[in-house]
C-alpha cells in the first residue's frame, strides 16, 4: 500500500520499511480506464511518473533502468533490425532502441493510451523525439492480445511492463513472445527486484520463462529512485553469449560510440552488471565469468 502526505511521497514496501520522497510539486493525478496516474516532481529525484502507487520513472536516474534493459539486447542480437517494445509507455525505451541506425522498424504496444498521451504532456523531455522517428509505430493495445494475433517476427523484444503485471504472466504468455521472435531473436525484460537476498520475485519470472526459452540469463542493476538492485532478464533459443566481453565491445563501438549520448551503459558497465551475487547465482545455477 501506499500513500502521499502533505510533502513527501511516502513508498511502503512492507509493513517494515518504507520509503519518503520529498515533493516540491503535484503536475498531474487521475485516473485512467486501467490504473491510477500520479506525475509529481521532487527536488532530489525531478519529475516522476508512478502508477498504481509505484515508482515507474524518474528523471534523476530512468536512463539507468532503460539503458540497462535495452543495450545489452541490442548488441548481442548480431543485426537487429526489427524491435518490438511492450509497454514503455513514457517513450525511454523507445528512445533507446532508435540510438541504432541498424534498426528499420519498431512496434511500441502499450496498453494505456492514455498514459502515454500523459507523459508526452507532462515529460517531453524522456522520450524526445522518439515518437516522430518514422521508424517507430505506437499500437494501443494489451500485450498479450497483440502477441497472439500478430504474424510479425521481431529480431529483439524488449518487455518494459510495471512489476506487478510481469510477476502474474505464465509460461503461454511466453510461448506467444516466442512465436513473434526471429530464429536468432532475443527478448530482453525486466525481472523484479533483487531485494536483501529476497530474490522469490525473480527467480519465479525466471522459471516461468525458462519452461519456454532454453537460454537464460540474469542481470542487474541499481536504480536509486527504486532504492533497489534491479532484475533484468535475457532470453533466447539462440547461441548467443551475455559474457562475449570482447564482441559487447567491439560492436558498441560499431553501432554506437562515445558520440551515442549514453550516460549508463559502457562494454566495462555490462561486465559489471553480469556479476551477481553469489547467493543468486548459486541458486539460479548462473556462471558470472566467460
Amino acid at each position: 500500500m501506499t500513500r502521499r502526505s502533505r510533502c513527501y511521497y511516502i513508498d511502503e514496501i512492507d509493513r517494515h520499511e518504507f520509503h519518503g520522497y520529498a515533493l516540491a510539486s503535484s503536475l498531474y493525478l487521475g485516473e485512467t480506464k486501467f490504473q491510477t496516474v500520479e506525475i509529481v516532481e521532487s527536488p532530489k529525484f525531478g519529475k516522476m511518473l508512478i502508477l498504481d502507487g509505484k515508482i515507474q520513472s524518474a528523471a534523476l536516474d530512468e536512463h539507468i533502468y532503460h539503458e540497462a534493459l535495452v543495450h545489452p539486447a541490442m548488441l548481442m542480437h548480431p543485426h537487429p533490425r526489427r524491435v518490438l517494445i511492450l509497454g514503455g509507455g513514457e517513450g525511454a525505451a523507445l528512445r533507446e532502441v532508435l540510438r541504432y541506425g541498424m534498426v528499420e522498424e519498431v512496434v511500441m504496444v502499450d496498453l494505456d493510451e492514455e498514459v502515454v498521451d500523459l507523459c508526452r504532456q507532462h515529460l517531453p523531455e524522456i522520450a524526445g523525439t522518439a515518437f516522430e522517428d518514422p521508424r517507430a509505430t505506437l499500437v494501443t493495445e494489451d500485450a498479450r492480445d497483440f502477441l497472439q494475433r500478430s504474424d510479425g517476427r521481431f529480431d529483439v523484444i524488449v518487455q518494459d511492463i510495471t512489476d506487478a503485471v510481469t510477476a502474474d504472466f505464465s509460461d503461454v504468455y511466453y510461448r506467444a513472445i516466442q512465436r513473434c521472435l526471429a530464429d536468432r531473436g532475443i527478448l530482453t525484460m525486466q525481472a523484479l527486484e533483487l531485494s536483501l537476498s529476497d530474490y522469490t520475485g525473480h527467480i519465479g519470472v525466471r522459471q516461468d520463462v525458462e519452461r519456454v526459452f532454453s537460454s537464460l540469463f540474469s542481470y542487474r542493476a541499481f536504480v536509486p529512485s527504486f532504492r533497489a538492485e534491479w532484475g533484468f532478464l535475457l532470453a533466447t533459443a539462440a547461441d548467443v553469449n551475455p559474457l562475449d566481453f570482447e564482441g559487447i565491445a567491439a560492436r558498441f563501438k560499431e553501432r554506437l560510440g562515445p558520440g551515442a549520448g549514453l550516460r549508463f551503459y559502457t562494454p566495462a558497465m555490462h561486465r559489471a552488471m553480469c556479476t551477481l551475487s553469489h547467493e543468486l547465482a548459486d541458486l539460479i545455477g548462473q556462471k558470472d565469468e566467460g
